[in-house]
């Protein structure tokens, strides 16, 4: 409806504009308002630029682009948490947000100035903002049950309630997406084969990279006391090593077929979560185990997650792609969201360290 390149430059400010409030913010309240406002940033630019990378690249490079893309990200993710770990050690964690806004704000002049601000020859109707809150209250609710079970116990009223809460608003946003005329879910979409594969398999993929950055910046904390920097190095192979992988896993995806690096993407990612449960204990191997099953992992990811958002998108025609885009996002959230709540619970119900790093292993498994 608005366009491709305005969706993602509005989204950019709005991210920036969420990182300036995180910044200020006096209390924990007025913080996590602030981290909506970026959430809600995230959302706009995140459908939106895949959508233009898939234009730029064309229909019989998607895989590529999506390597591309997600190389770009993975670059960054492995920067990240050793930048982020030393500021927040040096001159604290508000900086590492602050950090943002000058950034940013020179790479949203750049924006503005190079991409083509084009409104769509058919404009569409509103987006169904109504589904949205079904969306979120739906994802909330089955979330906060997962994270409040061990405190209120899987059979407390209050557990029951916020699933089958979550449940009702689901249905109710599946039952409004087949009648709104531009819904948030496009049901359509659905009926095309490798658009649902490829969307359980990013549910699963991203699902487990979620929980897996999670669960190893716990443990590396708490089980082996390493500082937040020593632990951002730690975990920054993964995306260090997976996101160039990425590029060249969506090249092989393109030429040969994307099962030709799903397959063993997720055998790698298998095996490594083996090496995580049965391998890591108490006794701190950094090098000796902790690196190599690490690199593993990372190598997994690399093969597996952009061939596997490729296949979603793979045979969405051109001019629903924003809607396809958008939708694959929404996949990798939720798993991101769901195994990490899962993974919380683990490591609360674990007697140590070590056994919350095994239990979420196998669980992602």
């Amino acid at each position: 409806r608005y366009g491709r390149a305005r969706m993602f430059a509005t989204g950019f400010a709005v991210f920036l504009l969420g990182s300036g409030l995180v910044a200020l913010a006096p209390t924990v309240e007025l913080l996590v308002a602030a981290r909506v406002v970026q959430a809600a940033g995230v959302a706009f630019q995140g459908p939106a630029m895949l959508a233009l990378m898939l234009d730029a690249f064309g229909p019989d490079r998607r895989a590529t682009a999506v390597g591309v893309t997600g190389g770009l990200g993975g670059v960054a993710a492995a920067a990240g948490p050793a930048i982020g770990g030393a500021m927040v050690e040096s001159v604290g964690w508000r900086w590492t947000f602050a950090a943002n806004i000058p950034i940013g704000l020179v790479v949203l002049a750049v924006l503005l100035r190079l991409l083509t601000f084009e409104r769509p020859a058919d404009g569409g109707d509103v987006p169904d903002l109504p589904g949205v809150l079904l969306m979120v209250g739906a994802v909330a609710g089955f979330i906060l049950g997962i994270v409040q079970s061990d405190d209120w116990g899987f059979v407390d009223v209050r557990t029951i309630g916020s699933v089958a809460a979550s449940v009702v608003l689901g249905a109710a946003l599946v039952r409004r997406s087949r009648r709104h005329p531009s819904p948030i879910l496009d049901l359509d979409l659905f009926a095309i084969p490798s658009f649902r594969s490829g969307m359980g398999l990013q549910l699963l993929v991203a699902g487990s990279f979620g929980g897996v950055f999670l669960t190893e910046l716990q443990f590396l904390t708490d089980g082996w006391d390493l500082s937040l920097l020593e632990a951002g190095l730690a975990i920054a192979a993964i995306p260090a090593i997976a996101g160039p992988l990425t590029v060249v896993a969506g090249q092989i995806a393109d030429r040969h077929g994307h099962r030709i690096v799903i397959v063993p993407g997720m055998v790698g990612m298998i095996a490594a979560g083996l090496g995580f449960a049965l391998l890591i204990g108490d006794e701190q191997q950094l090098w000796s185990r902790w690196v190599p099953i690490n690199a593993l992992y990372a190598v997994g990811v690399g093969l597996a997650h952009a061939a596997c958002q490729a296949v979603a998108v793979n045979d969405v025609p051109a001019e629903r792609l924003g809607m396809g885009a958008g939708m694959s996002r929404i996949s990798q959230e939720i798993g991101n969201a769901l195994t990490a709540a899962i993974a919380i619970t683990l490591i609360e119900q674990a007697h140590t360290p070590a056994d919350g790093l095994q239990a979420t292993m196998v669980m992602l498994i």
